[in-house]
């Protein structure tokens, strides 16, 4: 039946155009009722978006425990599509008298994507995207805390297109978060955890543009609003969302400028450190003793000992999971954390000097590149610490590798190899790869599975270091190794 068009210039009474318009609508749903859509929480909704059109935040507990709660109901088979649907849609509340841009929406689905990726990597953890929706939810509660979020992702996004400058659209909503914070301290009201949240939100974006002197300032307020909250520990039984990110500043920040951080190991949540032998899950359980016997705990000073133990295990644990049981987010980040600190407060004695302490130096700055590898920027991207580059390649040039000690030569071939893949050298590093040559010809290795083989009983995680490990070998080293270097079978090796 051809289709006809129905003319109504000639209809001049309303109620029958109604009736013809009705009618013509009429099809194959005729008394269907449509599925109400569900909806987040009606009252979480009002409060959020009135708190931010007021520009007044609700009182920090009861909303923070709704974030909490709301939180544990989001967790899903696909974590990353439920976040970043959760998140446009949340934002979408704003869209009409905030005029959040489509482009702006993107950028801020993009940001969800990677942090997810950074805090809970796959090969790791099973990812719910909890934590990292609370994180984003906090731009409800506060707007400067929604200005600061949309400038990240602003500036992530032109980062991850090549252009380290400034963001116009960042720099844009960071001078509105400035104001607005500024204006939220200089009040009379109380300091509010999302006014914490604010302020660790603006030293990540001084740490993406890589200042240091900046971060730091703000790190410094960061610690003193914290102290007025009760102290860092108290604030991780409330929301550790919030001082997860004190504590990755304060640890990159120390390692970036060479000074002690603000907090410490003991301010750690106990029960969430993986590696914690009074409370650690059944699951990640192993001998010591057996780890004790690995020739690095054997080989360094007995002031290293024992963050040597914290990393063996900690190595145990994530090659574990790559291969079974994924872990916790939560409890992932906060081991990583535990382990960024015990490295900071490990000090060498400065009363000995020679060459056992250029050693233990080299020793310890490859346990901190080791850690560095799990501790990524933008595009996991690893990060660079000028300070901590600059004395690996003073330790490593310094270090002798011809005392005839295999068990020394395995340690300094391990330091050399995990600084190379830890982004503690610069591009220039042929000297360490003439250092390598020599080494693998000492230890009689030639070949990438017989240098896996001698790295099992080393702070190695395959998951992470194997595929990088052994390109860097095979097109800087192996090819130039003679044929007759290979003189000790695999399991003669010092392992």
């Amino acid at each position: 039946m051809p289709f006809q068009f129905v003319d109504q210039s000639d209809i001049k009474n309303s109620k029958e155009r109604k009736l013809i318009r009705s009618h013509v609508m009429k099809g194959k749903n005729l008394g269907k009722k449509r599925p109400r859509r569900e909806k987040r929480s009606e009252s979480t909704a009002e409060k959020s978006t009135t708190a931010y059109r007021n520009g007044s935040a609700p009182g920090p507990s009861g909303n923070e425990s709704a974030l909490v709660t709301s939180g544990r109901r989001t967790q899903c088979e696909s974590p990353v599509l439920a976040v970043t649907r959760q998140l446009a849609n949340d934002f979408s509340l704003l869209c009409p008298t905030n005029g959040v841009a489509s482009h702006t929406m993107l950028h801020l689905q993009q940001l969800c994507f990677y942090i997810l990726d950074v805090t809970s990597p796959a090969e790791f953890c099973r990812s719910t995207g909890v934590v990292e929706w609370i994180w984003f939810q906090l731009a409800f509660y506060n707007k400067a805390y929604f200005h600061c979020t949309i400038a990240i992702a602003s500036a992530c996004a032109a980062f991850l297109s090549g252009d380290s400058g400034h963001s116009p659209i960042a720099l844009c909503h960071m001078s509105e978060t400035y104001r607005l914070v500024n204006q939220q301290l200089s009040s009379n009201r109380t300091v509010s955890d999302t006014t914490v949240a604010v302020v660790a939100s603006v030293n990540i974006y001084d740490r993406l543009y890589g200042d240091p002197e900046k971060a730091m300032v703000h790190h410094n307020g960061l610690a003193s609003l914290i102290a007025l909250r009760g102290g860092i520990r108290e604030l991780a039984k409330r929301n550790f969302v919030i001082s997860e990110k004190a504590f990755r500043s304060d640890i990159e920040l120390a390692l970036h400028c060479g000074s002690n951080p603000k907090f410490s190991s003991q301010d750690v949540p106990r029960h969430l450190i993986l590696i914690d032998p009074r409370g650690c899950p059944e699951p990640y359980k192993h001998k010591d003793a057996e780890l004790a016997d690995s020739i690095l705990y054997l080989s360094v000073c007995p002031e290293l000992c024992g963050v040597v133990l914290d990393i063996l295990r900690f190595s145990h644990v994530l090659d574990q999971a790559s291969r079974a049981d994924k872990l916790d987010p939560a409890a992932y980040q906060t081991t990583l954390i535990y382990v960024g600190y015990r490295l900071l407060e490990t000090k060498l004695p400065h009363y000995v000097s020679g060459a056992n302490t250029n050693f233990d130096v080299l020793a310890h700055l490859a346990l901190t590149g080791f850690h560095n590898t799990f501790c990524f920027g933008v595009g996991r991207k690893l990060l660079r610490f000028p300070f901590l580059m600059e004395r690996f390649e003073l330790a490593a040039r310094a270090i002798s590798i011809s005392d005839g000690d295999r068990s020394r030569q395995m340690v300094i071939f391990w330091a050399l190899l995990v600084g190379r893949l830890s982004s503690l050298t610069h591009g220039d590093d042929l000297w360490l790869v003439s250092k390598l040559k020599a080494l693998a010809s000492e230890l009689g290795v030639r070949t990438w599975p017989e240098v896996s083989n001698a790295l099992r009983s080393f702070p190695w995680v395959k998951a992470a270091h194997e595929a990088q490990g052994e390109e860097f070998w095979n097109t800087e080293i192996g090819h130039a190794l003679p044929l007759n270097t290979c003189t000790l079978p695999h399991d003669s090796l010092p392992i």
